[in-house]
């Protein structure tokens, strides 16, 4: 997330779970996979907003994002987390992405 927000990538993410797995599959398809590594992206799937393309820095769309490889473990908690955390709002809703 870091990297990635160095890179451009906003902070403040709106929530689109449907489509979420197509963009996420689009995202990695053809790119290697590491025994007990995850491929990790940011924005996530779910934080990145309608459209075909995404403008760094502004609007999170579509389906484009950084990638890179994390622990299986940690990125699957985390992905939890962030689940749970965002589960009572509403696709729309506009989110600072915080990582600790």
């Amino acid at each position: 997330m870091e990297r990635a927000l160095r890179r451009g990538w906003p902070r403040v993410l709106v929530l689109n779970r449907p489509g979420a797995d197509t963009r996420r599959e689009r995202l990695l398809s053809g790119r290697s996979t590491r025994p007990g590594m995850d491929r990790d992206e940011y924005p996530p799937a779910i934080g990145r907003g309608k459209g075909a393309h995404l403008a760094r820095g502004s609007n999170p769309r579509g389906w484009l994002a950084d990638v890179m490889f994390v622990p299986s473990a940690e990125n699957r908690s985390h992905g939890s987390t962030m689940g749970i955390k965002l589960r009572r709002f509403c696709d729309g809703t506009r989110f600072k992405y915080v990582f600790y």
